[in-house]
């Protein structure tokens, strides 16, 4: 679990769960921000159409009865319904109506607002109310009545009445209820509170609150499937990862057969091609190393057991130690000698620490000289070997005794597989890029399945020739590292049958 948790996977998902946390804090906050403000306007409004209703019931009121007792009910009723302190005064200012207090005093006569309210300042809203152009009283409103008072229920209003029709003075919640008045609420007024009053407003702290609670219990869910979502999401993304940590792991434990799936072009799929490609480079490296030292061993054991076996048979007393044997044995170890100078030089140069001692001029005589020490060898064979140069002062860094290497190599080559009575030719060309020398040769020719690997170590494309005939593999290997060393390229080209090219540009010196 705790590998999970530290994993790449358990960190993704804990980072979503946080911005999807914070997402849906900050959603809830403004949300509830929102809601709180248009529930508020909302109230404002309700309250402003309720207000426009009583006004309306308390105008309709008096316009039907021509009776403050009518509208005392009327204000009652609406008292009840909203919870507000409700307060009528007539256009001479008395308190003709009250829902929390009956509007006579102990000797039936009204009072005035100031008179009413002397104690307790109360927070009132004023509405005049017309009636036909007429100022027929002030409708105050207050939405916030105190918590001691409470408008009178049904039961008590009606006993009020009862007792104001008997003549009876009878104390009401430690109140005095005034005089009998001269009507009751008539049917008509019942029946017109019941039509403007019918519908009751929910309370809208009861929407707000629901709402509240659906978008915590939405945020909630929304935060798991996400969770979820992101779990699998993340699963499946890392599945390639996952490939590649095993596989990477496989692989430094010796298994270099080691490979990923393809996962798409995307950046993980990139990885995965590059860590097929790298083990399948490291695969081949791995290969070519054992085939290398087995080469190396075969190489050296040819020249150390011909060596050896003149060796002892001088000292069994079989070959006589005579001028012929000896040349032999200084032949012999003169190969040596040279194929492992030949490993040497490969060594320094795969390492990159080949050092070469440059000088700056042409070097077209250098070629040519080296060139000429094969006349002998081609006279002998009537191979014709001639050279081409173009009239041009090319001057280029290189170290002359590698230069002369490469061309050895090549012409060394060239003879190896031209046969009598065939034609070598070395053509020098100069120009403001560099200088570029092809050696071109009337021999057998390189199969297209051989070209690739020419320059490989070892390598022979006839695996029939001798090391006498064709060398131990390594010329060519040798004049590609020291080409690159030079900063240039060799390339070659080759029709069976017809002869092989081989074409080494260096670049010229850049002051």
């Amino acid at each position: 679990m705790l590998s999970w948790f530290f994993g790449l996977q358990g960190r993704l998902t804990l980072g979503f769960a946080l911005v999807l946390a914070l997402t849906i804090t900050a959603v809830s906050v403004y949300s509830a921000y929102a809601t709180r403000v248009e529930t508020d306007r909302f109230a404002a409004e309700i309250e402003a159409a309720r207000a426009e209703r009583a006004e309306q019931l308390v105008r309709d009121t008096f316009e039907a009865n021509q009776d403050w007792n009518e509208v005392q009910f009327v204000i009652q009723q609406v008292g009840n319904l909203y919870g507000w302190r409700v307060v009528l005064e007539n256009e001479s200012g008395m308190v003709v109506a009250d829902s929390h207090q009956i509007a006579r005093d102990a000797q039936g006569l009204f009072e005035s607002f100031a008179e009413r309210f002397a104690v307790r300042p109360a927070r009132f809203t004023e509405r005049p109310v017309f009636l036909n152009g007429e100022l027929i009283g002030l409708l105050r409103i207050d939405e916030r009545p105190a918590r001691t008072e409470r408008p009178l229920s049904m039961r008590e209003f009606f006993e009020s009445k009862f007792s104001q029709l008997s003549g009876n003075q009878t104390a009401l919640g430690g109140r005095r209820l005034p005089p009998p008045p001269t009507q009751v609420p008539s049917q008509a007024t019942g029946d017109l509170v019941a039509e403007v009053l019918e519908y009751v407003e929910p309370p809208l702290s009861n929407l707000q609150s629901s709402f509240q609670q659906s978008l915590i219990v939405a945020g909630i869910a929304a935060g798991f499937a996400g969770l979820l979502i992101v779990m699998l999401m993340t699963r499946q993304a890392l599945t390639p990862v996952r490939n590649l940590t095993a596989a990477a792991s496989n692989l430094g434990a010796g298994d270099l057969s080691q490979r990923v799936p393809a996962s798409g072009s995307d950046d993980i799929g990139k990885l995965a091609n590059s860590f097929n490609t790298m083990a399948s480079d490291l695969e081949l490296a791995v290969r070519q190393r054992r085939q290398l030292t087995a080469d190396v061993a075969h190489e050296l054991r040819t020249p150390l057991a011909n060596i050896q076996g003149y060796i002892e048979a001088i000292k069994d007393g079989v070959v006589e130690a005579d001028e012929e044997t000896i040349d032999t044995l200084h032949t012999q170890t003169i190969h040596l000698a040279n194929l492992i100078e030949d490993l040497r030089i490969l060594a320094v140069a795969d390492a990159g620490a080949l050092a070469l001692n440059k000088s700056h001029c042409s070097p077209i005589s250098v070629i040519e000289d080296s060139v000429a020490h094969f006349s002998q060898r081609a006279r002998e064979r009537d191979i014709e070997l001639a050279i081409t140069i173009d009239e041009s002062d090319v001057v280029i860094d290189f170290d002359e005794t590698r230069i002369r290497q490469i061309v050895s190599n090549l012409v060394e080559n060239a003879l190896t597989h031209t046969p009598n009575n065939g034609r070598i030719t070395v053509a020098i060309h100069g120009n403001a890029e560099g200088l570029r020398t092809s050696i071109t040769d009337s021999g057998v020719g390189i199969s297209s399945d051989d070209l690739p690997r020419i320059f490989d170590q070892f390598y022979r494309a006839d695996q029939s020739r001798t090391r006498t005939t064709g060398g131990a593999g390594l010329g060519l290997t040798i004049v590609k590292r020291l080409v690159e060393a030079h900063g240039g390229d060799i390339s070659v080209t080759s029709d069976p049958g017809q002869g092989t090219t081989f074409t080494v540009f260096l670049p010229s010196s850049r002051i």
